[in-house]
């Protein structure tokens, strides 16, 4: 999504190029609730607040309002795509289907411009850019972890607590697994 606004695109043979779909997702732990003789209450105010609750099934109407905002979203990805990409939106549907593919199968789709290195990308970017010389690569640094802060920082940092592992966020992402 993000690299279709640039002004070209490389990939390397055996990237993982596409994945233009929407994907919302989480558990229902309700039925494990009821098992552990516990109830979830919660108060709102407006019919679709808690949708989504991970401690009950969605009702129809829930789900079909989810299922248009996903629907909604994908074509705007859909859309941002095809503008980024000078492709047409009907094209861009057609392959919107939330697959991937390698490099090599998405430079004959227009999903790429390119196969190269990053090497190769860096030294081709900055010839079109006109920078003389080697450029210079500037790469965030690091959170780098010692020993010592291992041993007498903050542990939390390190190990989850039960909330932690209970957080659930529901939310839309663009995303492949």
């Amino acid at each position: 999504y993000i690299s279709s606004a640039t002004n070209k695109i490389y990939a390397d043979n055996g990237s993982i190029v596409g994945s233009i779909g929407v994907i919302a997702q989480w558990v229902n732990y309700g039925q494990l609730l009821q098992w552990a003789k516990l109830k979830d209450m919660t108060l709102k105010a407006g019919e679709f607040k808690d949708t989504g609750s991970p401690t009950r099934d969605m009702t129809p109407a829930e789900r079909e309002y989810l299922q248009g905002m996903i629907d909604n979203m994908h074509g705007q990805f859909i859309k941002a795509v095809a503008d980024g990409r000078n492709m047409k939106f009907e094209d861009v549907k057609s392959i919107a289907n939330g697959k991937v593919w390698t490099g090599q199968q998405a430079l004959p789709m227009k999903l790429i411009d390119q196969l190269a290195d990053f090497q190769a990308a860096v030294d081709d970017t900055a010839k079109a850019v006109n920078i003389k010389g080697e450029p210079v690569l500037v790469r965030p640094e690091k959170d780098r972890k010692t020993l010592s802060d291992l041993l007498f920082g903050d542990l939390s940092e390190w190990i989850p607590t039960r909330e932690k592992l209970m957080d659930q966020h529901v939310g839309f992402y663009y995303m492949w697994k």
